[in-house]
């Protein structure tokens, strides 16, 4: 954890945060997924407390998103007003304000160009996952919303939150969409499932060769489902997620650790899945040999 001190203290200085927060606690958590932060208010004054994930893939993007927010709770152009937000016991909420929030924070990375765990099309599929009464076109319409916003207020995230029809018109989703029909299988999840959103057989064909070229050839590869996708993992490290775009598309996202910036190719029926599984035994190379440095 001493690397990601020192990068705490380089993001507090170019978030001019560094006079304005006190305290620092850091604790180290087993996955990216539950990094998160807590702040506590005094005054003028914050302390904060990160949960951050031990590897340094993305460390720097994964402070500052963190780190955002407390920018966020000093920003008095942003308001931040505990009482407004949801209790934690309500659950879909709670869940739609922090993916809000988290496109909010998650947009600047990108905007300012640093690499970050949680990318564009993570953060539309994990808001689109939150907007569960809404189909895929509308969900995406209030997405691209937030996510080209410079500027939310946090009384304007509350309000998208119990109302997700003043940030956009968004409208209501038909009950013949095919993504209202499947989202029963997402709080049920597998590998299996998400292949089984494939209509077309040929990229299904792809898919699954795509799974047993990597477990063949990917020493102690660890293939593992979400409600959004499939993930590749290694000794704790993510190098690829597989999401069902649509019937016939598949998004095969790669992170390289030597530029830190996640790749996404497109699997159609007419792709050279010798180049894919190429890419994907490269990447996964790179992660093997930066394991065995550690």
């Amino acid at each position: 954890m001493d690397k990601a001190i020192v990068v705490v203290e380089d993001v507090l200085t170019s978030l001019q945060m560094r006079d304005a927060v006190r305290q620092v606690y850091t604790e180290e958590t087993d996955s990216p997924w539950n990094e998160k932060v807590l702040v506590k208010r005094k005054g003028e004054h914050l302390d904060v407390k990160l949960f951050v994930w031990g590897e340094n893939l993305y460390l720097y993007g994964r402070i500052y998103r963190l780190l955002l927010y407390g920018y966020d709770v000093l920003n008095p152009s942003f308001n931040y007003d505990s009482k407004r937000a949801p209790k934690e016991d309500e659950a879909r909420a709670w869940d739609l304000y922090s993916q809000i929030w988290g496109a909010y924070v998650d947009s600047r990375l990108e905007r300012a160009r640093i690499p970050n765990f949680y990318d564009r099309l993570m953060r539309r599929n994990l808001l689109v996952e939150a907007l569960k009464e809404f189909g895929w076109r509308e969900a995406c319409t209030l997405f691209d919303f937030l996510w080209a916003k410079e500027a939310l207020t946090h009384a304007d995230i509350v309000r998208y939150t119990y109302d997700p029809g003043t940030a956009a018109p968004i409208g209501a989703p038909g009950p013949d969409e095919p993504e209202m029909k499947i989202r029963p299988l997402l709080k049920g999840h597998s590998v299996k499932k998400h292949l089984d959103k494939l209509t077309s057989d040929t990229v299904r064909s792809m898919a699954e060769e795509i799974l047993n070229f990597t477990a063949y050839h990917c020493k102690d590869v660890m293939i593992t489902s979400s409600y959004y996708g499939v993930h590749f993992g290694h000794k704790n490290t993510s190098f690829a997620e597989m999401v069902v775009e649509r019937g016939d598309l598949l998004l095969l996202t790669l992170h390289d650790p030597r530029t830190r910036i996640p790749t996404t190719v497109t699997v159609t029926e007419t792709t050279d899945l010798q180049t894919v599984q190429s890419r994907i035994k490269e990447v996964f190379f790179l992660h093997f040999l930066d394991s065995q440095s550690l």
